[in-house]
């Protein structure tokens, strides 16, 4: 009979860890104790512990259990391997060196944008300075540019989810305002969002497709929101840069253009 050298306390983490993954909207205490079969006091004692590496946090108001940001630090060595950030990442070195502007790969993750690869040049301010960063969907060029074309459904569920969050004058705020914004984005295939979530930060997203057609990716930009104001012909440039760019790397990730979108 083979000895099992598993340990317990271990075993029960990692589904707890797992209940969490899928559970974008949190698991209180009683709930996940139920699901793993456990008593509060022991999940209590692993919850406290993963709370003090940041592995899990805890939302004091609602009293509910969500996965935290060291996993997203651990998950970086993944990210790296991902045959998407491979492919593009020559591109965000090519565009950096002919533009002197910095440019950022994202993807949606668990209904907000995550960071996953960037290139920086040393001329131009860094908009952002760490991989694994979040934002929200609703006021990001990446965001919209993500979430344009998924089922209307499933853009509620992320606003019911995560909701719309003021970050400026500008930002959208109503259902009914993101509805119109993501159609105009649908109809001019990129993204720019000036003022909305950073009041000075104006950034520049277009699509990057799979194989099949879909949205998987985001190629993004962002310049000074003063710069874009004053100079919108440049602006119309870095579209028309980053649009051809996601062409190709689309094209490299499989996505036949002659096929259209699904």
């Amino acid at each position: 009979m083979p000895v099992d050298y598993t340990v317990p306390a271990i075993a029960r983490t990692f589904r707890l860890l797992e209940i969490l993954s899928t559970s974008p909207e949190g698991r209180s205490l009683a709930q996940l104790a139920e699901e793993l079969r456990v008593p509060k006091s022991t999940l209590f004692r692993i919850l406290y512990t993963l709370q003090e590496h940041a592995i899990v946090i805890e939302d004091r108001e609602r009293k509910l259990f969500t996965l935290g940001m060291k996993l997203l630090e651990w998950g970086h060595a993944a990210l790296s391997k991902i045959d998407l950030k491979s492919i593009a990442h020559p591109h965000l070195l090519k565009l950096a060196h002919e533009t002197r502007q910095s440019f950022y790969l994202a993807i949606l993750d668990n209904d907000e944008v995550v960071l996953i690869d960037h290139v920086d040049t040393p001329e131009v301010w860094k908009m952002v300075t760490r991989l694994g960063h979040r934002s929200p969907v609703h006021c990001t060029a990446t965001g919209l540019v993500l979430v344009a074309e998924l089922d209307e459904k499933e853009v509620k569920g992320i606003v019911d989810r995560r909701g719309l969050k003021k970050f400026s004058d500008t930002t959208i705020t109503s259902w009914t305002g993101l509805k119109k914004r993501l159609k105009e984005v649908r109809r001019d295939g990129f993204s720019v969002v000036d003022g909305e979530y950073k009041e000075e930060l104006c950034a520049i997203a277009v699509p990057l497709r799979d194989h099949l057609g879909r949205i998987v990716s985001s190629l993004m930009t962002a310049i000074p929101s003063e710069r874009y104001k004053k100079n919108r012909r440049y602006a119309n440039e870095l579209i028309k840069t980053l649009d051809n760019q996601a062409k190709i790397i689309s094209k490299r990730l499989g996505f036949d253009e002659s096929k259209g979108k699904p």
